[in-house]
């Protein structure tokens, strides 16, 4: 499937040096490395990335105008990514970096100020409290079904074993793989 082009994969250096004296990691040389990386991955997303735009299509209030986004690369960063702006931690497993741009990018496509889901997941779920957890119901459970669409079972079972590991996303996690179809009715309706 050809590319749309959302995703435009760009280099700061200044970014990458500030992310990386942070982590007390910097090397001299690493533009060069990253950059070399970043051209493997542009060209392996951009076979995936119309997929994932019908995907994200498919979750109301998609967001997203004609233009592109960029997408700036880092050797190293806290998180494995960052939604504004979007900042992805590179690393050699292109599934993994893959699963990390459509959760941010699903970050992207709906507000944080969408109060609607919100006040779903609320009125469903009472026990969750943490605003985090409650908007990170709907972003792991959009990530989720673009994941089973794009990628087959044993990618997906790869991806899904590194995003159960994230301690910051757990809660939200158990919350979507022990509520997929209630989650289904909230998220989607008349699917």
């Amino acid at each position: 499937m050809k590319s749309i082009n959302l995703v435009k994969f760009t280099y700061s250096h200044i970014l990458d040096r500030v992310f990386s004296e942070l982590a007390g990691d910097f090397d001299p040389g690493q533009a060069l490395e990253i950059k070399n990386k970043m051209l493997v991955l542009a060209e392996k997303w951009h076979q995936l990335e119309s997929r994932v735009a019908n995907e994200l299509k498919k979750y109301p209030p998609y967001k997203f105008n004609p233009q592109h986004i960029k997408c700036y690369i880092v050797k190293d960063l806290p998180y494995t990514g960052i939604s504004d702006p979007l900042i992805i931690k590179i690393n050699n497993d292109f599934d993994l970096i893959a699963a990390t741009l459509i959760h941010e990018l699903v970050h992207i496509s709906i507000s944080q100020e969408d109060t609607d889901l919100i006040a779903k997941i609320k009125r469903e779920f009472p026990e969750v409290l943490e605003f985090r957890t409650q908007f990170h119901i709907v972003v792991n459970f959009i990530e989720y079904e673009i994941l089973k669409s794009v990628f087959d079972k044993e990618t997906f079972d790869k991806i899904m074993e590194r995003e159960l590991s994230l301690k910051g996303l757990k809660s939200s996690w158990d919350v979507v793989l022990a509520n997929e179809e209630k989650l289904r009715g909230i998220i989607r309706p008349g699917s």
